[in-house]
């Protein structure tokens, strides 16, 4: 999976018991992708993903492969 589409997913999950914790990783994530660090950016939107779904759901595990 691309990490545009890791962080169109985690965009779309925000919410959760630790919404504010994905949505500070979902902004490093897009700070990152704008000066150029995909690899980095991509692990900070699979974190927001952990944060906001969790790391069993099928979303994350896709997104995380």
């Amino acid at each position: 999976m691309k990490t545009e589409q890791v962080l169109i997913l985690a965009r779309k999950h925000l919410g959760g018991d630790m919404e504010s914790s994905a949505r500070l990783c979902l902004a490093d994530a897009v700070a990152l992708y704008d000066k150029g660090e995909f690899t980095y950016a991509r692990s900070r939107a699979v974190k927001s993903l952990a944060y906001s779904v969790g790391i069993f759901h099928p979303v994350y595990k896709r997104a995380n492969a």
